[in-house]
């Protein structure tokens, strides 16, 4: 059996996406297929994969004719994929050339872990680093945070494909914040941990920041409600959470925007 299918889906990512792919094909595990989702892509996203998909047999293609969203786009590579083990990338991210040898390391060791990710590095839209994103380590660490914010970066994860089948995969109706439902619903079964290493770069840009996308932020309070009435979390901890963020969901964007801008002087 195939040990390690690689999913990213692609959505005009010209600016990014080599370098994701790059990062990808150049691991030092080599164990893998890599299944790439063009999502109704219209800008030159589709001819950048398909010069890799020519060069490297390992890439496999799916061409959706319009763009059905990453949640969708997800499951439509789960579906398909042949590996133990699922790993996420993202097209704006970059892995560090050992990420995936660590991980099916570490999975392969800890039978009892559904899920792996690790810490990253924080990168602008120019590939230069300017922070780092240093997350729990321990599933009970994780568990406890997961009401707050998510403990997670999307991808960096690593998950056994039959703890996906088991859940169900994502829940389409999330739209953003599909990784934070998906995790709240495997921690109520499995354990979730992440390395201490930075594996993964992680790409800052308006697009992938918290205040940009006020659906990103309502389907982040949907998944705490989701967690605490089906999932079995903390019902009091998770109640003030989703009253703190409802609250600050009521503040239009610019605000937001300022008062985070505020805090971090």
């Amino acid at each position: 059996m195939l040990k390690v299918s690689v999913i990213m889906s692609v959505y005009n990512g010209e600016s990014y996406v080599r370098e994701a792919i790059k990062s990808i094909l150049g691991q030092t595990y080599t164990d893998f297929e890599f299944i790439i989702i063009d999502d109704g892509s219209n800008d030159t996203s589709s001819s950048i994969i398909q010069d890799f998909f020519d060069k490297d047999n390992r890439i496999r293609c799916i061409t959706n004719k319009k763009c059905l969203g990453l949640t969708v786009s997800l499951n439509k590579g789960i579906a398909v994929a042949q590996g133990e083990y699922i790993a996420r990338m993202d097209a704006d991210d970059i892995s560090m050339t050992r990420r995936l040898e660590k991980q099916v390391d570490y999975l392969d060791t800890h039978k009892e872990v559904g899920v792996i990710g690790s810490q990253a590095y924080i990168i602008d839209d120019k590939g230069e680093k300017i922070g780092k994103k240093n997350l729990a380590q321990l599933n009970i660490d994780i568990k406890k945070r997961m009401l707050f914010n998510n403990q997670c970066i999307h991808s960096s994860l690593m998950i056994r494909k039959d703890v996906l089948d088991d859940v169900g995969g994502y829940n389409e109706s999330f739209l953003k914040s599909q990784d934070y439902e998906l995790l709240f619903r495997i921690l109520s079964k499995y354990s979730v941990v992440n390395l201490s290493e930075y594996l993964l770069q992680w790409r800052s840009h308006a697009g992938n920041i918290s205040y940009a996308s006020r659906r990103q932020q309502w389907d982040a309070i949907r998944a705490r409600w989701y967690a605490i009435w089906r999932y079995g979390f903390s019902f009091l901890y998770g109640s003030v959470h989703i009253l703190i963020r409802s609250v600050w969901y009521l503040f239009p964007i610019t605000v937001q925007k300022n008062l985070l801008s505020l805090s971090k002087k």
